[in-house]
């Protein structure tokens, strides 16, 4: 029982990478995120997390063990793929300011940046909503691959929401420090896990 809830730990906490990224951009950009624009980005990035969830038990209801696992395999496989490209793109831009070698359209830092149009200093709850939104699509994919014990559904709400919220407090924070020049190392710890989830979805897909 205890180790299915630290493995669910450290699934919330690898999901919340993305957060965690959002908040190195803001935070080394100068862009303040009041309180209620915090709370709506961590509520909603829950919420959505949550939903997944529950649809990871209707799977694993409905269709056959195989199927599922070979879906989980995939699911996480091409996450641990995207969390890597988006760590580097991360470092790169560090490095390389606006002429970045790997960053794209589809980063978590240029999509941060590019949310936050319509007053550049501060992020407003509209914008925080969006951006919670766009940050939630691999939760809602790696929810639904999740097929471990799971806690009760409010449990799960407030605990990936506290999650996504330290995220970005860390985030932040750490984009004002020396510490910042190590942040790709910290972005690069989720895609490893998702990939290790992947391996053990695979495994148990060959010798079930």
């Amino acid at each position: 029982m205890l180790s299915s809830f630290l493995t669910f730990l450290l699934f919330c906490i690898a999901l919340s990478a993305d957060t965690f990224t959002a908040g190195l951009s803001y935070g080394s950009s100068g862009v303040r995120i009041p309180a209620p624009s915090k709370l709506i980005l961590a509520l909603v990035s829950g919420l959505m997390f949550t939903l997944s969830v529950f649809f990871s038990v209707f799977l694993s209801v409905h269709f056959p063990e195989k199927a599922v696992l070979l879906l989980s395999f995939l699911i996480f496989f091409c996450l641990s793929l995207y969390k890597g490209y988006d760590a580097l793109s991360f470092r790169s831009h560090g490095r390389c300011g606006q002429k970045k070698a790997l960053a794209g359209a589809l980063t978590t830092d240029s999509l941060s940046r590019r949310i936050n149009y319509a007053k550049p200093s501060v992020l407003s709850v509209k914008e925080a909503f969006l951006l919670s939104l766009v940050l939630s699509l691999d939760s809602l994919t790696a929810g639904a691959g999740y097929q471990l014990n799971l806690p009760p559904l409010p449990v799960i709400l407030l605990l990936s929401s506290a999650i996504h919220l330290l995220s970005l407090i860390l985030g932040l924070s750490l984009s004002r420090r020396l510490l910042r020049k190590h942040s790709c190392i910290l972005s690069l710890l989720p895609a490893l896990f998702f990939l290790f989830l992947a391996l053990s979805r695979l495994l148990k897909f060959l010798y079930s």
